[in-house]
């Protein structure tokens, strides 16, 4: 009896209930699924959370690219936009002005077509030396001299000068040449070296040429700077003093001392 009482207990074969029982307690029960329920559900929730911020985020950098872009520069000023009204009221005082431009010039093209042209060479008065000398003669204490030069000459004036700016009273004539070179020759019986320094410029003698029996005295300055070519002839005749001066060629200047020293 106390073996079979003990049998069971010691070497029998596990009870199916339990094989049965066991199996049960790794079925989640309604408690377990419970309390996993929310702590799962969070996770997911989480989890999608994550993935959106994820997804979204490369979305800020272009959005701040594009506000960058419609925004203009803090150091550029906006370009101001024109309508054609503004536009017109800038351009009317310009179109104005080139009308009244245009009107003056039509007023003014028959002016200008009608005034005379230059001539081409310069005037000469064709005064008469011979005569004008024959009055200076009256007052001159000295023959004026009227030398023939020959064709091709003139004189542009030929006066006497009682109270000259010099303070000597001299005779005065201006030969123009065939060249339009103008020749001054002026005679006086009161000559002094003042008035010879004026008439020369102060440029001292130069050169001497005898002319007829003449010596004359060659005052010479060459152009430079300020001050142009100068040329005095200082020839002492019998009874005065004859300067010739001018910006002529040196044959000029002899064709008038050759005149003057043959009366």
């Amino acid at each position: 009896m106390s073996s079979s009482a003990s049998g069971p207990g010691a070497g029998s074969s596990p009870d199916p209930r339990d094989a049965h029982a066991a199996p049960a307690s790794a079925v989640p029960g309604p408690s377990d699924s419970t309390a996993d329920g929310p702590a799962s559900g969070s996770t997911r929730s989480e989890r999608t959370s994550s993935d959106g911020a994820s997804a979204e985020a490369p979305s800020a950098p272009a959005s701040a690219a594009a506000d960058d872009a419609a925004t203009p520069d803090a150091g550029q000023a906006p370009v101001p936009q024109l309508t054609r009204k503004q536009a017109s009221r800038i351009n009317a005082p310009i179109r104005g002005m080139v009308i009244s431009m245009l009107v003056l010039i039509l007023l003014l093209l028959p002016f200008l077509w009608l005034q005379p042209k230059p001539d081409a060479q310069p005037y000469r008065a064709h005064v008469d030396v011979s005569e004008e000398a024959r009055f200076a003669g009256d007052q001159a204490p000295f023959t004026p001299a009227a030398p023939a030069l020959g064709d091709g000459w003139s004189a542009n004036y030929a006066r006497w000068e009682a109270q000259s700016q010099d303070g000597v009273p001299l005779w005065n004539v201006g030969f123009l040449s065939p060249g339009y070179h103008l020749v001054d020759m002026a005679q006086t019986a009161r000559s002094n070296p003042t008035w010879l320094a004026q008439r020369t410029q102060l440029i001292p003698p130069t050169d001497e040429r005898t002319v007829n029996g003449i010596t004359w005295q060659i005052h010479h300055r060459d152009a430079s700077g300020k001050q142009d070519e100068f040329t005095a002839w200082v020839g002492e005749l019998k009874d005065s003093t004859v300067v010739l001066s001018g910006q002529a060629p040196n044959a000029e200047f002899e064709h008038v001392a050759r005149a003057v020293s043959g009366q």
